[in-house]
């Protein structure tokens, strides 16, 4: 089964990264050429561009972290950061990106700061994470939530959600969906971005902060995805 598992992964990423270069060349070899003289369509394609070299940076970064990973060379640089700040920040960058695809996407952040003890870049890419794996499942439903709410038992912490109206988790799967390369819906034969890693590499970096991800249906349908993180001074 994990030789399956990573044949397919191969294949995905084989395919995640032909599909973004493709549009890349095309759109950079019509502005080269200058075949595109309308200003409005020129900033459309440079648009796609940059859209499409985000996805291929995030790619890569989850398929060299999770390498890293594996061999036990991933370091974090553990300092005070602010979790609101981390993810607004993060929010903001990605928003383009979704509302592009015709995503309605909603913020519910605190205002006052909430303070973690963590690497302020993969807590970030945690977000990402689950921000682009809510977008990939969505299907027609296009709503995205983004939510952070303090919890006081067992322990203080704070939760990072991120909701969607997509098919959610397929029945016993609930846990799979973390395994490395697992895929509750095939990329290829439905037309869904991903190369596996995307869930692995986030309950990872929570666990490294010693915190989680979970996966939770959602009321009315969808998903509801948790980082669950102690707060400053209950990580004992």
């Amino acid at each position: 089964t994990l030789a399956r598992q990573k044949t397919d992964f191969v294949s995905n990423v084989s395919h995640e990264l032909k599909t973004p270069l493709t549009s890349i060349r095309m759109f950079s070899e019509l502005l080269a050429e200058g075949r595109v003289t309308d200003r409005a369509k020129q900033r459309s394609y440079l648009g796609i561009i940059t859209a499409e070299t985000a996805r291929l940076t995030r790619l890569i970064n989850n398929v060299l972290d999770f390498a890293r990973i594996e061999r036990g060379e991933k370091k974090y640089t553990f300092q005070q950061c602010d979790l609101v700040n981390v993810v607004r920040e993060t929010a903001d960058a990605y928003r383009p990106h979704l509302e592009a695809g015709g995503f309605q996407f909603a913020c519910e952040l605190p205002d006052a700061p909430v303070f973690v003890n963590g690497d302020r870049d993969a807590l970030a890419q945690v977000v990402v994470n689950l921000l682009s794996n809510a977008e990939k499942y969505s299907d027609s439903r296009k709503e995205v939530v983004l939510r952070i709410e303090a919890q006081t038992s067992p322990l203080p912490c704070v939760e990072v959600k991120v909701l969607d109206r997509g098919r959610g988790v397929p029945k016993g799967c609930e846990e799979k969906i973390f395994e490395q390369f697992y895929r509750a819906h095939d990329s290829l034969s439905n037309g869904i971005q991903g190369s596996g890693l995307g869930l692995t590499l986030a309950r990872q970096i929570a666990r490294a902060h010693r915190g989680e991800v979970i996966y939770e249906p959602r009321d009315g349908g969808g998903s509801c995805f948790t980082m669950r993180m102690p707060v400053m001074g209950s990580e004992k």
